[in-house]
């Protein structure tokens, strides 16, 4: 600053500023006036070091400098905590579940240029007469409530560390999900904000980071505050369903991880980015936990079978959900899950040991693929439950050519466990096609083999009109057991549905038709013989072609009209205990 002013101008532009009341501003005054008084204060304070009476000016000057410093850093402050950016903030998550994004913050209002180059000449000046340290305490008396203010509408309070434990799940998950969001507000903004206007006002002034020391002392307590919440979700030991909400906060944390070293790079405050550091490190160590426990409760997951129409169990549908949710977060898994897993289960190597190059997969692939084999493991224990083997192949079936599905919908699932782990899969849906098929059928193909209808009587072979009548007494229990059962039975999939029918009706259409063929042939004989032969076909022929047609193309899985379920909710359902 310019020293024109001789000091006898100097020490009346001081006084007259003294007695003047406490509302009235130099800053509001303008320019020139600032001007005038800040140089008058440094003209001063060149000539005050052995006359007293100067100094008692110099403590009259940086008595009214204080209040000017404070009173615009208030004001601006109170500007900003006036403005809507932060009044809205105190209804975050209200009781209809709204949550705020970090894209919909809008900032308060940064300080003016105005504004800083007065508070910085403020500074200057104190700095100059050895009295900045009343600057300094000031700042953080004025911009410390601000920070807590800010923390406490983003309703940060609210997240205690300690209460981790005793939230509910779905409380739990929704502390989380605003953590995550004001976490980011709280690094990308604020704490950012704060430490750009400390050092607009202090760099370079008094001792070494003189902005450093007042960044830390208003934001501080508020960031231990703030990532003390994620160390204690990180030590909380979640349920393998709540893996989703631990990823995202991971992945919040692994983001701002940059900023926060960037924030806090002193000694002083090195606990925070070295807090956040050990917290992501204990959170990749639950997720890797998590993932471990899932494949765990898989394999032993006692849940029952529920309703004899073999569809699709809820495990099926739960455990996909996993996988599609482990897929939409593989950036960072494929980061988190490094060692491969054992493909093994109760000893056996599981259908993922033998892709044809297996090194091949990322360790994360393999354990996607251990986690269907595991299910499909489960599954097959789970089939048991059917005593009619048919209806165990019919569950299996549906259950993996779901799975099938799942996969085939997602390319980046399919990338992932390669195609030689789906093709096996398509195969065992098509084993298990054939294998109910031979089993649905073979009783009725059976019943419609000639062997046990012919005897001979005078060298020639005739049709036993008793064992007929006992045949076709036969077919049709074997018809209506079929329309019964098979009516009550589900295949969900509509292509799987068709081609299960169609392949039926090919395998007795044409068995039945002979059937009725050569039975009509003997008609042709003598007229008692032809006569009785009628009467067994008009009384105990009960069904036609087309009402066989018509039970294989409209009647078998007559269950696939109802609604089918959604998929479980990945943190909404439960493996283990029946």
């Amino acid at each position: 600053m310019g020293s024109s002013q001789s000091l006898q101008s100097a020490v009346e532009v001081v006084s007259n500023w003294h007695p003047q009341p406490r509302e009235r501003l130099i800053f509001d005054c303008g320019r020139a006036e600032v001007s005038q008084y800040l140089q008058a204060v440094v003209k001063i304070q060149q000539s005050a070091s052995d006359n007293d009476e100067l100094k008692d000016i110099i403590s009259m000057a940086v008595t009214r400098l204080k209040h000017e410093f404070r009173t615009v850093l208030t004001r601006q402050t109170d500007s900003a905590m006036g403005s809507n950016s932060t009044t809205e903030l105190s209804s975050l998550t209200d009781s209809t579940g709204y949550q705020f994004r970090y894209e919909d913050f809008v900032v308060h209002e940064t300080p003016s240029a105005e504004v800083i180059r007065y508070l910085r000449s403020i500074a200057e000046t104190m700095d100059s007469c050895g009295h900045l340290d009343v600057c300094i305490e000031v700042y953080k008396s004025v911009r410390r409530p601000f920070v807590n203010a800010v923390f406490k509408r983003l309703r940060l309070d609210e997240l205690k560390a300690g209460d981790v434990k005793r939230f509910l799940w779905e409380e739990l998950r929704m502390k989380i999900e605003r953590w995550i969001e004001a976490a980011r507000v709280c690094t990308k903004i604020l704490f950012t904000r704060e430490k750009q206007f400390a050092a607009q006002i202090f760099s370079g002034l008094g001792r070494t980071a003189t902005h450093e020391e007042c960044f830390l002392y208003t934001a501080k307590d508020a960031a231990v505050c703030l990532f003390s919440f994620a160390e204690s979700v990180s030590l909380s030991h979640q349920s393998p369903e709540r893996l989703e909400a631990v990823l995202m906060l991971y992945e919040v944390m692994f983001s701002l991880a940059q900023d926060v070293g960037a924030l806090f790079p002193s000694e002083s405050a090195k606990a925070i980015p070295n807090g956040t550091a050990a917290t992501l490190s204990r959170l990749e160590d639950e997720v890797r936990r998590m993932l471990s426990a899932f494949e765990n409760a898989v394999l032993h997951d006692l849940t029952t079978i529920s309703d004899d129409g073999g569809r699709v169990h809820p495990l099926t549908k739960h455990v996909m959900g996993y996988v599609n949710l482990m897929v939409v977060h593989r950036k960072n898994l494929v980061r988190l899950i490094v060692s491969r897993p054992s493909m093994t289960i109760r000893g056996q190597n599981v259908p993922g040991s033998e892709l044809q190059d297996p090194t091949s997969l990322s360790p994360l692939a393999l354990h996607l693929v251990l986690i269907i084999a595991v299910l499909q493991s489960n599954l097959e224990n789970k089939s048991e439950y059917f005593k009619d083997p048919s209806l165990r192949y019919l569950f299996m079936m549906n259950n993996v050519r779901y799975i099938v599905q799942k996969i085939e919908g997602s390319g980046e699932l399919q990338e992932l466990i390669s195609a030689d782990y789906l093709k096996k899969l398509d195969g065992y849906v098509k084993g298990a096609m054939t294998s109910y098929q031979e089993i649905t059928c073979g009783r009725l193909l059976n019943c419609l083999r000639d062997e046990g209808l012919y005897v001979c009587r005078c060298f020639t072979s005739q049709v036993s009109i008793r064992a007929l009548r006992k045949r076709i007494k036969t077919v049709n229990i074997v018809f209506e057991e079929i329309r019964s059962l098979q009516s009550s039975r589900e295949v969900q999939d509509l292509g799987l549905r068709e081609e299960l029918r169609r392949s039926m009706l090919e395998k007795l259409m044409p068995a039945y038709e002979g059937f009725l063929m050569r039975f009509s042939s003997h008609l042709e004989s003598g007229k008692q013989r032809k006569m009785c032969l009628q009467y067994v076909h008009r009384i105990h022929v009960k069904y036609s072609l087309k009402d066989l047609e018509e039970l294989i193309m409209t009647k078998l899985f007559a269950r696939h009209q109802l609604p089918p379920s959604s998929d479980c909710p990945v943190e909404n359902s439960h493996l283990g205990g029946g």
